[in-house]
């Protein structure tokens, strides 16, 4: 609210207050008044309009701006009531019990969707942890019957596996903090938790595997990064050449430590590259080479990512392939390394 509105609203006002001075004026020089006693009641009639009415716009004023001062400070916009100030006037007296009417109306129905949010959460985590049963009792029959067959079964439980694994990371994005603790962590640990994961699909696509100097400690959650890392290497493994190749590196920046993933597949289209991140997107890649592209693992990658205060980043090097960087930002516990 601006004083410019505040003025435009007491236009008439003013027009009113100019016609009963112009007609005051007119009647007391027909009347053969002085014209000093003339000034002087205009004067007075002016002031007893003009001082209650800048008063009034004063207030407003005040009141506004306010206002928009701790609706701009507030997130969460619907709980404005809470943190108004009661004003002075009638039509914002009116406005502030609106809208505290309004907030506590949506400050319930907030509270009633997160409860069925958090309930839903708790319910698909449980279903999770609960299939897991099942497909470690089927991989236990397979491997008392091993064959042509009991490996194709093997695969496709992988598969349901990662869909699984994949679904529950989905669940726990919106709540990190729940499952979320700050270690330090090896690369190296990191990078060869997420080979083992892999190595079968790795093995059985004849993938050869470079693992640089990663010998650098960053801060996080090993088990939010090792999943990170599984997609990056699911991805390369949907996308690969037919002599597919993996290469593990690290650099350390002033500012700190970038682990990168570079494949030698097909790469990733120019006009592709900035919607990788974009939820469901598949790109011309996911729909040619791949019949199981979801378009999830780089949106929940990226997703987990930000929660996690980590960079991401997807390229195509001049040699071809895609290469996949993932930065850990120096913190705190690197400088007391250090």
């Amino acid at each position: 609210m601006t004083l410019s509105a505040l003025l435009k609203e007491k236009l008439p006002h003013l027009l009113g207050l100019v016609f009963v001075l112009l007609f005051t004026a007119a009647l007391l020089f027909l009347l053969r008044v002085p014209p000093s006693a003339t000034i002087f009641l205009c004067l007075v009639i002016a002031l007893c309009v003009l001082l209650p009415l800048g008063g009034e716009i004063a207030r407003k004023l005040r009141f506004y701006r306010d206002m928009e001062g701790r609706l701009d400070a507030l997130n969460e916009k619907y709980l404005l009531a809470e943190v108004m100030v009661e004003p002075g006037f009638p039509e914002g007296e009116f406005l502030f019990s609106t809208t505290r009417t309004m907030g506590s109306s949506m400050a319930e129905a907030v509270g009633d969707a997160r409860r069925d949010m958090g309930e839903y959460r708790e319910y698909i985590e449980t279903w999770i942890h609960e299939v897991k049963t099942p497909i470690a009792a089927a991989r236990l029959c397979l491997e008392n019957h091993p064959g042509p067959l009991a490996d194709s079964v093997e695969d496709s439980l992988f598969q349901i596996e990662g869909y699984v694994e994949q679904a529950l990371f989905y669940a726990r994005s919106g709540a990190v903090d729940r499952d979320y603790a700050v270690r330090a962590l090896p690369l190296n640990q990191a990078v060869s938790a997420a080979l083992r994961r892999y190595a079968r699909p790795l093995i059985e696509a004849g993938f050869r595997v470079e693992l640089g100097d990663l010998d650098a400690v960053v801060c996080s959650d090993g088990k939010w990064v090792e999943f990170i890392l599984g997609q990056l290497i699911s991805n390369s493994l949907k996308y690969r050449s037919s002599s597919p190749k993996l290469v593990f590196s690290q650099e350390v920046k002033r500012d700190g430590v970038v682990l990168s993933l570079l494949d030698n597949g097909p790469g990733i289209p120019p006009e592709d590259l900035p919607r990788v991140f974009d939820k469901g997107f598949t790109g011309a890649n996911g729909r040619l080479l791949s019949t199981r592209s979801t378009g999830l693992g780089l949106y929940l990658c990226k997703k987990l990512c930000a929660r996690l205060g980590l960079g991401l980043s997807l390229s195509c090097p001049p040699g071809g392939g895609t290469l996949a960087a993932l930065t850990f930002p120096l913190g705190r516990f690197h400088l007391a390394e250090s």
